[in-house]
């Protein structure tokens, strides 16, 4: 370790020191006003902070939203607010600032794994392993955030905050359509006089094989091997204690069975990723106990599992996944200008995957501080930094920087700096098989990214959000691909990597009854490796120009929605069409105050089209990830 790691370590743990020795002093000096959670966010700094004081590109999910979408995944929310998702039947994805290393927590807990669970992909979530009935909110914070949570926030992070029950309710819903869908599920909430509450969802979603429509002949076609059936269970037990502190135990389970397919026949070398037999079956079961001691002040513990088996005629493979945790936080408000918050995270990380050669274990130990501070003149300032041990890659330390200046009531524009890394994924460095060579030698991914953002409310009560950024990366990891027969892929360092983009979102109540946000966004990504004198720009990025428009309407007992989106300028190389659009669409009915039916229609535009580019030479051809066709489903929702 360097002098200047040395001294910025001995800061963090001198600081993290102080904020445990000072705590009861200053503890009756915190704030424990009930937060209103439209007005804040959590993710972007740890603790509650006004949205008016975030310098970040930071948007909120409501349960209102959720619940009106009527979404039966994670997928489908995100989609709705026009970021990316790579998805095909072995899992789903997020991108952000066109980055699919994007950190995704649930309560502001880990949940991304050093390996690949999608298949294909550099992030270890898959998103359709979380559950929807439990979330109360999801907030989205574009840009780094590694000197917060360490590896995987370059693109941003994603916290689904899961909800807490406030009475007594329980409430059955069912949906039924196309490919034989059906879903149903069970939701039982109560919060007593002795301050404990719980909240109990469970239920099973199973579908046949989807139906996609070709790019290249127009016909509609069955994705042999897409079929699933799932069930998932949350438990959620709190526990109000005097002094604002509280005891919450979280429980998640879902497990997963069904067919496994990479691509249609024609899409593969050889057809090697096509398997018509393949079948796969996943195990997920999340366990956290969190102790909380007003915003901002906590001690958890926590073990995630995660198995996967799969059967297919080339090749058959398991892997089994554990990670047991600890985490600590401390906020310190100071005064009415100065907030501290620091922390220590301590991880142990095991990956048992036979067919890869991979048997190992790694730990991971951190030290965090933030400093908030509020000056003359609206301006908030923050100075933070993260030290990581990571028994693999070593020693590593990120920070950032950022500004917010308050122009009024209603605007507010900020810029930052932060550093991130990303950890380089175990198959990458480990494997030891027919058709992949690990490198041990890989070096993780850094870099940094500057921000410039502003939100405000025009004259007209019309909101806008703008941001723009650049961001720079060495050592980013690519791969040069073997065929799957005679040579064996392997992942090594390119030279750098760089990206640039920018989001808009403007929303407007057009009338009592109508309002609308539309949005757009753009992005550019360029490598440049050991070999090129220049940037060249990668053509796998599936959204370089994104468009969106939602439209709600809501009249006495009903409410109805239409999301337009829209991607231009991609890459024929990687994709079978440069652009397209599509139309989703829902409409509620409240029959009763307990009864609430409502329809929904996915992909009404019926577009051939692939979020997930398949064009990498001598093993794929574009088309080989296709989206599903159109689609329709009906749904009740009645409380008991």
């Amino acid at each position: 370790m360097n002098k200047r790691k040395k001294q910025l370590l001995c800061c963090l743990v001198g600081s993290t020191l102080v904020l445990s020795v000072q705590a009861a002093g200053f503890a009756n000096q915190s704030d424990s006003t009930e937060y209103n959670l439209d007005e804040y966010i959590v993710t972007a700094s740890r603790i509650p902070v006004k949205l008016t004081e975030t310098a970040a590109n930071a948007t909120v999910i409501t349960r209102e939203e959720i619940e009106k979408g009527n979404f039966s995944s994670v997928p489908e929310i995100l989609r709705k607010t026009n970021i990316a998702v790579e998805e095909e039947s072995t899992g789903a994805l997020p991108v952000l600032n066109g980055d699919p290393r994007v950190l995704i927590l649930v309560d502001g807990r880990r949940m991304n794994w050093d390996q690949v669970v999608k298949s294909g992909s550099k992030g270890g979530i898959n998103l359709n392993t979380l559950s929807v009935a439990n979330i109360e909110r999801i907030e989205i914070v574009r840009g780094p955030a590694s000197s917060l949570y360490g590896s995987d926030a370059v693109g941003g992070v994603i916290n689904i905050i899961t909800r807490k029950a406030t009475g007594e309710r329980t409430t059955f819903s069912t949906e039924m359509g196309s490919w034989g869908m059906h879903q149903y599920n069970l939701s039982m909430e109560n919060k007593l006089d002795n301050g404990f509450s719980y909240l109990l969802t469970a239920g099973n979603k199973n579908q046949d094989d989807y139906e996609f429509k070709e790019a290249s002949t127009g016909k509609i076609k069955r994705f042999t091997q897409s079929h699933y059936d799932e069930n998932y269970l949350t438990l959620r037990l709190d526990q109000e204690l005097q002094n604002n502190r509280s005891l919450s135990l979280q429980i998640d389970h879902n497990d997963r069975s069904g067919g496994f397919n990479w691509t249609m026949p024609g899409y593969s070398s050889s057809d090697w990723y096509y398997y018509p037999d393949g079948h796969t079956e996943t195990l997920d079961n999340n366990i956290s106990l969190t102790y909380q001691a007003d915003e901002g002040n906590l001690f958890r513990l926590y073990k995630n599992y995660s198995k996967q088996e799969n059967t297919r005629t080339k090749a058959d493979y398991s892997v089994t996944r554990n990670a047991s945790g600890a985490e600590w936080q401390r906020s310190l408000q100071l005064n009415d200008t100065h907030t501290l918050v620091g922390g220590a995270e301590w991880r142990k990380a095991d990956f048992e995957y036979p067919t890869q050669g991979i048997d190992n274990t790694y730990f991971t130990k951190a030290l965090f501080l933030e400093d908030h501070w509020k000056l003359a003149n609206d301006w908030t300032l923050t100075l933070g930094s993260r030290f990581d041990d990571h028994s693999i890659i070593g020693n590593h330390v990120t920070s950032r920087v950022t500004a917010n200046r308050k122009l009024n009531q209603t605007t507010n524009a900020f810029i930052s700096w932060g550093q991130f890394i990303k950890a380089p994924l175990i198959e990458d460095m480990f494997s030891n098989n027919d058709y992949m060579e690990g490198n041990p030698n890989l070096r993780p991914e850094t870099g940094d990214t500057v921000t410039l953002g502003i939100n405000t409310e025009l004259n007209n009560g019309a909101k806008l959000q703008a941001s723009v950024f650049s961001s720079q990366i060495k050592d980013a990891i690519n791969y040069v691909y073997g065929n799957g027969s005679t040579t064996k892929t392997k992942a090594y360092n390119m030279d750098e990597q760089k990206r640039q983009g920018l989001d808009i979102s403007l929303s407007q109540q057009l009338s009592p009854q109508w309002s609308a946000t539309a949005g757009y966004s753009y992005v550019k990504v360029e490598n440049k490796d050991g070999t090129a004198n220049d940037y060249s720009t990668d053509l796998t990025t599936s959204q370089p120009n994104g468009y969106r428009l939602n439209l709600q309407y809501n009249q006495d007992k009903w409410d109805a929605g239409l999301t337009f989106r829209s991607a231009t300028g991609r890459s024929l190389e990687y994709f079978t069409n440069q652009s397209f659009v599509t139309l989703d669409m829902v409409v509620n009915y409240q029959v009763t105050h307990d009864t609430r039916i409502y329809a929904k229609g996915n992909n009404l535009t019926n577009r051939a089209y692939e979020v997930r580019g398949s064009g990498v030479t001598n093993w794929m051809t574009p088309g080989g990830f296709p989206m599903a066709a159109r689609s329709f489903y009906i749904g009740m929702e009645h409380r008991i």
